[in-house]
């Protein structure tokens, strides 16, 4: 075993500052902090310092002996007990298939109910098995094996996040002894790529990450490192602060890596055979982790025209809009949005309206919401309603209000929906001086109700409704419902007069629903309400 190289990060003596020798000054454990000036213990209000892991201020003072600390001074975890690095030693060790990242430290750990600080000694091994496309990943606490993971998979950031000394260390944290962490990462790199060409045969592969933030490009091109070791001929992982990866990816690539070893596909050939997709240059050339979800729902249409159609649509949205949608919230709706237009599709186009299959791409464009709301009627449709739908052959520009009306007709039983008490206390109130009483519709019977009222669609809602998504009614003094908005996470999301004109319409009802918004601290994320008569709301629209 041979060292290729090796740096040293932090000191143990007590007033040595980061700048001299990278040693933390400030250690944070969900909300209990320790300083190392003065050895004591504080609580840590972390709403005001992290957002998401992230400094939203970048300096922080004790409050005991009032040292500041600044950005990678801090060291910081969002969850209670995690192994704080605090000394580290890095090696790069040569074996003669293999590759190790060692990594020995010192940590900390902090736990905040008992104000208790432990120390522990780790050690971690990345083992990079070359000949065997394996990668290892070991910890040992105070010398007893703690975790043994194959790693090499898209789901190990999820796995390793603050687990990892990796984790902690910005790309241009300062070392005590020895070259940079980026010049160490490149070593790293360099050896495992020398590796592959001597013992696998492989050709030359880039196998670095850039866009990425500086506080966790080391953890995440080590990451990709080992998908790399795993799978040669994959796409580099790009992962980013804000990375999400779908829940099927935990099974997915190990079904990858089983269908490579057992029947000697390339890694794409494996994908594809996973995912039962056809194995086109089109559908490959469009391949990225982030698109696994729609290749494999949408894909399952056999017209790969209407499939690259609707691919296309949904790849846009995605792109056009990552860069300021919450990635992970956005994500999942767009998984159920692709779901119900290709039910829709497989059902209403090749079933019902044969004659819409060429103006189908124009209905992706402009009826995407008309598809979303009559494929939750149809779920909320008993058999009933759906045979009288087929048998009286309802002309689409009439199937979203026919169906309206006839769930809204439906004989169910009563249902509660689960929503919490202080969500309906919150939205229940009157407004212009008991003119207009607002609503959280809590019981499927009162959401029928609007459903016919206002010839809507708000009947197919009925299996949506809970803390996260609710409909609340606004009804003049004689009761009649006059808007119904729909509340998504402390959003509206839309707000419609009768038969689903939106609200700005009326000046009147579109002030009052500003107003509500103001009343109950709600944002607007809607087209259907005007905000250009108050330049207040602007902010939060």
């Amino acid at each position: 075993m041979k060292i290729i190289e090796e740096l040293k990060i932090g000191s143990y003596e007590r007033y040595k500052s980061y700048f001299e020798t990278g040693s933390p000054e400030v250690f944070i454990s969900k909300k209990t902090g320790f300083c190392r000036y003065c050895e004591t213990k504080f609580e840590f209000d972390e709403g005001r310092y992290y957002v998401n892991n992230y400094p939203v201020y970048s300096r922080m003072f004790c409050p005991i002996c009032g040292h500041i600390s600044l950005d990678s001074e801090i060291r910081y975890s969002s969850v209670e007990g995690k192994y704080l690095p605090y000394v580290v030693n890095l090696k790069i060790l040569e074996m003669k298939s293999k590759v190790i990242l060692k990594i020995e430290y010192r940590a900390i750990q902090i736990i905040g109910k008992l104000l208790e600080i432990k120390i522990f000694d780790v050690i971690e091994m990345y083992i990079f098995d070359i000949q065997n496309n394996n990668v290892i990943w070991k910890r040992y606490i105070n010398k007893k094996l703690n975790d043994d993971l194959e790693i090499g998979y898209i789901i190990d950031y999820q796995k390793l996040m603050e687990n990892t000394a990796l984790w902690y260390f910005n790309i241009k944290h300062i070392v005590r002894k020895g070259t940079t962490l980026s010049q160490f990462l490149k070593r790293l790199r360099e050896l495992v790529i020398k590796k592959e060409k001597n013992i696998n045969g492989y050709t030359k592969k880039q196998v670095y990450i850039s866009n990425i933030s500086l506080r966790h490009k080391l953890f995440a091109n080590v990451l990709n490192l080992a998908h790399k070791v795993r799978f040669w001929d994959s796409p580099n992982i790009n992962y980013n602060d804000s990375f999400f990866y779908d829940k099927y990816l935990d099974k997915f690539e190990k079904n990858v890596y089983l269908l490579m070893k057992k029947d000697g596909l390339s890694y794409f050939k494996a994908c594809f055979k996973t995912l039962s997709l056809p194995y086109t240059r089109n559908i490959k050339k469009q391949f990225d982790y982030k698109y696994i979800f729609l290749l494999q729902q949408i894909y399952t249409i056999e017209n790969i025209d209407i499939a690259n159609t609707i691919f296309k649509h949904y790849k846009t949205k995605i792109e056009i809009t990552d860069s300021y949608i919450i990635k992970e919230e956005y994500l999942k709706n767009i998984q159920k949005e692709v779901k119900a237009v290709c039910f829709f599709y497989k059902l209403f186009i090749l079933k019902i309206y044969t004659n819409l299959n060429l103006k189908f791409k124009q209905l992706l464009e402009n009826k995407t919401n008309i598809i979303i709301d009559i494929m939750n009627l149809w779920h909320s449709a008993n058999n009933k309603t759906k045979k009288n739908f087929i048998r009286h052959k309802i002309p689409f520009s009439k199937a979203h209000d026919w169906l309206s009306i006839e769930v809204s007709k439906q004989a169910d039983q009563e249902i509660r929906f689960h929503i919490s008490k202080n969500i309906m206390n919150r939205f229940n109130l009157y407004m212009m001086n008991t003119k207009f009483q607002c609503s959280c519709i809590s019981k499927y019977s009162n959401l029928k109700y609007i459903a016919r009222q206002m010839k809507n669609c708000s009947a197919g809602y009925k299996d949506r409704i809970n803390n996260q998504l609710q409909l609340v009614a606004i009804s003049d003094n004689t009761g009649k419902p006059k808007v119904l908005l729909e509340i998504n996470q402390d959003s509206i999301v839309q707000a419609k007069l009768y038969r689903n004109v939106p609200v700005f319409k009326d000046n009147l009802l579109n002030n009052l629903v500003i107003e509500f918004a103001k009343k109950v601290k709600l944002k607007i994320k809607t087209d259907d309400i005007s905000i250009k008569q108050d330049n207040n709301l602007k902010n939060i629209a």
